[in-house]
C-alpha cells in the first residue's frame, strides 16, 4: 500500500486567509460596480432623456448634443438597455458622416465598459450568462470577421454580446476593433436611410426591406467566411 500523504495544517490558516480575502475583493468590487451604475442611472433618469429623444433635439447641433449622445449611448451598450433610438435621433442632428462617428463613439466605448464589467469586475448579474448559449458559441467561435458577422447583423442583443464576450475571455483588442468596424458601417447605413426619408418617426420606420437585407447578406457572408476558415485549418491541421 503507498503511503498517504502528509497534509501540512500551518497551510489551512493560510488557505481560509486568501479565500476570506478573495470573498472580501469580490464584495468590495461588486459594491463599487453598483454604486456607479446606481449613479450613473440617477443621472441618466434625473436628465429626463431617457423619457423622449426629442430632449436632444432641443440642444440643437453642436458640440453638447454630440458628448451628450456618445455618453449616454456608451452607458446604454456597458448596461444592455435600448439604444437604437440614438441610431434615429443623432441623423436628425447632424450630417450622416458625422452622425456615424458619434454613434460609433459610444458604441466603442459601451462595449470595452460591458467587457470589462463581465471579465474582471463580475457579480450576480453578469455570472448569469457565464453558461448561456451566446457565451458559448463565443468561446467557440470568436474570431474578428465571426465578431464582425455578429455585430453588424440587424437587431442583434449587442449588450448581452458585451457580457457573453468578456466572460469568454475574448482578446479585448479584437473584440473591440470588430465591434467598431460593423457598427461604423450599420451606423452609416442607418444614418443615410433616417437622413434620405421624409416624415419617419422611429428608425424602424426610415429602415426599408432591402436595408436589412442587406445588412443581414453582409453579415451571413462574413460568417460563412469564418465556417470556411475553420474548416481549412481543421484539414491543414
Amino acid at each position: 500500500m503507498s503511503k498517504p500523504e502528509s497534509i501540512d495544517v500551518q497551510d489551512f490558516p493560510v488557505a481560509l486567509a486568501g479565500e476570506k480575502v478573495g470573498a472580501g475583493t469580490g464584495r468590495w468590487r461588486a459594491l463599487v460596480v453598483l454604486g456607479i451604475f446606481a449613479v450613473a442611472l440617477a443621472c441618466y433618469f434625473w436628465s429626463g432623456w431617457w423619457r423622449t429623444p426629442e430632449r436632444l433635439t432641443e440642444m440643437g447641433y453642436g458640440a453638447e448634443a454630440a458628448v451628450a449622445i456618445i455618453l449616454m449611448m456608451s452607458f446604454a451598450w456597458a448596461f444592455a438597455l435600448p439604444a437604437s433610438a440614438f441610431l434615429f435621433v443623432t441623423p436628425l442632428l447632424f450630417p450622416p458622416h458625422i452622425s456615424t462617428l458619434i454613434t460609433t463613439a459610444g458604441v466603442a466605448l459601451g462595449t470595452t465598459f460591458g467587457y470589462a464589467v463581465a471579465r474582471w469586475v463580475g457579480g450576480p448579474w453578469v455570472e448569469r450568462f457565464r453558461d448561456g448559449r451566446l457565451s458559448r458559441f463565443l468561446s467557440r467561435h470568436s474570431s474578428f470577421i465571426a465578431l464582425f458577422g455578429i455585430r453588424i447583423a440587424p437587431g442583434g442583443p449587442h449588450g448581452f454580446v458585451n457580457y457573453a464576450a468578456g466572460l469568454a475571455g475574448i482578446p479585448l483588442v479584437r473584440f473591440v476593433a470588430a465591434t467598431t468596424c460593423a457598427m461604423a458601417i450599420k451606423s452609416y447605413v442607418y444614418a443615410q436611410a433616417v437622413h434620405n426619408t421624409v416624415g419617419a418617426r422611429s428608425l424602424g420606420d426610415a429602415l426599408n426591406a432591402r436595408t436589412m437585407l442587406s445588412l443581414t447578406a453582409v453579415a451571413a457572408l462574413a460568417l460563412a467566411g469564418h465556417v470556411l476558415r475553420e474548416r481549412y485549418h481543421r484539414q491543414a491541421a
